[in-house]
């Protein structure tokens, strides 16, 4: 029984952490500009941003077709447009969607930032992520739900656009509601059918 629960505390763990809204992107899709490792830590699978308005926070996760912990060069850089004006500088490669003006960079040994602010930073396997205060984005305008983001992930011993590994999604999109209220309730329902399910085993033997 209690490895049962276990079980399911786990999966619904790893179901509340992965966005309903997290977007796909294919694999082994380097962008032709870039120079860097072939490593699968460097291709993008999918990604997510989401905003919490409860505890006031935004979740930023990406995974790779590969593990990412120790990497050499590994990061992934997600640009938000937080409002206000903002770059577009990688038009040249085909991206003239990506804009931003703010920026979260998570990397493969672990660690974060946000401009001069570290973040932590939490890997496991092949995905990246990190739960950040929104005191840590300010708004040049917009509400923190109708943030626009990006992700790229670039091999940081490179210069230049030759860095650009891979994005996920090629262009801006609005972060997404945690939707707190209605994980826990799935999160209940589960363990209560999973209780019901071991006391009629329990009857039965």
């Amino acid at each position: 029984m209690k490895k049962l629960l276990l079980k399911a505390l786990t999966v619904a763990g790893l179901a509340a952490a992965a966005n309903a809204y997290a977007v796909t992107d294919a694999a082994n899709d380097f962008l032709s500009v870039y120079t860097g490792s072939q490593n699968a830590a460097f291709d993008v699978l999918s990604a997510d941003v989401g905003y919490n308005a409860g505890t006031n926070e935004f979740i930023f996760r990406t995974t790779s077709a590969g593990p990412i912990a120790g990497v050499a060069g590994a990061a992934y850089v997600f640009g938000l447009d937080v409002g206000g004006s903002s770059n577009a500088p990688f038009a040249s490669v085909g991206l003239p969607g990506v804009t931003f003006n703010t920026t979260v960079i998570l990397r493969s040994d672990g660690t974060g930032s946000i401009g001069a602010n570290a973040v932590s930073t939490h890997i496991v396997g092949n995905e990246i992520f990190s739960t950040v205060s929104a005191s840590l984005l300010p708004s040049n305008g917009l509400a923190f739900k109708n943030y626009t983001w990006t992700v790229w992930s670039i091999d940081s011993r490179v210069t230049g656009l030759g860095r650009l590994a891979d994005f996920a999604p090629d262009t801006n999109i609005t972060v997404s509601s945690v939707p707190e209220a209605n994980t826990y309730a799935m999160l209940a329902a589960g363990l209560g059918m999973l209780g019901m399910v071991a006391r009629r085993r329990t009857r039965k033997a």
